[in-house]
């Protein structure tokens, strides 16, 4: 079962459509959960956070990034390996809604500006997502959304969304049995796939001094008609 906690966008233009409806394509969930593994497996393997860290400050052309990283972690642990999601994961069109997306500047602590996609949000109770690692998976997914959901409090405490972050932060530790941060949830480059890297100074300064490029988050999206931040769900047995 897949369950989309909150709105979850793919691409401003809509979700992706054919003769059976529209569909949020099988390679956003996968996307998720290939964050949350890559930041699992280099926090928890110094060997695996080392070959990255070389990799990142070697330099790397920016559109390779994400790929070779994966592909760094997923040589060594290849959790992932044989997981059945399905290609097109068909969304009912009475939980699809033409909405206004608000982007929320971390540094300015304001909204710099607004569009209208596409959003679903509900419950997938007859899509399945099958692995013979799944407990491994879900420990790696705990792991990333409880870090993440960190981040983003630090950078919401004292703002009228506090409360709304530590609610999130309250269902990744006792709800939510398979985290994840699906489709469009912030324009930084990289999503999630670098998190590990936001509070590693020496590796963040390379990339900024070689290639202007901050991989923290500075901005994240909100949905201001049913107040949430955009992207969480969960994947439950």
């Amino acid at each position: 079962m897949l369950i989309f906690w909150s709105g979850t966008f793919f691409e401003k233009k809509g979700f992706p459509e054919d003769e059976n409806g529209k569909f949020l394509p099988g390679n956003a969930i996968l996307e998720a959960l290939e964050s949350a593994v890559v930041f699992y497996y280099v926090k928890k393997d110094k060997e695996i956070e080392n070959l990255v860290k070389k990799y990142l400050t070697s330099g790397p052309k920016l559109k390779e990034i994400s790929r070779e990283i994966k592909k760094i972690v997923f040589k060594k642990h290849p959790l992932l390996d044989g997981i059945e999601i399905p290609q097109k994961i068909y969304l009912p069109e009475e939980n699809i809604s033409r909405e206004i997306v608000k982007v929320f500047d971390f540094e300015k602590k304001e909204f710099i500006k607004s569009f209208k996609t596409e959003v679903f949000k509900g419950v997938l109770e007859n899509v399945h997502i099958k692995s013979e690692n799944v407990e491994k998976i879900k420990t790696a997914c705990k792991s990333y959304a409880r870090v993440l959901a960190e981040y983003e409090h630090k950078e919401l405490k004292n703002t009228e969304f506090e409360d709304l972050i530590t609610d999130i932060q309250n269902s990744i530790a006792n709800e939510w049995e398979i985290p994840i941060r699906v489709g469009k949830w912030t324009n930084t480059p990289y999503k999630g796939d670098l998190l590990f890297f936001w509070r590693e100074k020496e590796t963040r300064d390379y990339l900024l001094k070689h290639f202007h490029i901050d991989i923290r988050p500075k901005d994240v999206l909100y949905l201001p008609r049913t107040n949430e931040f955009l992207g969480w769900g969960e994947i439950k047995d």
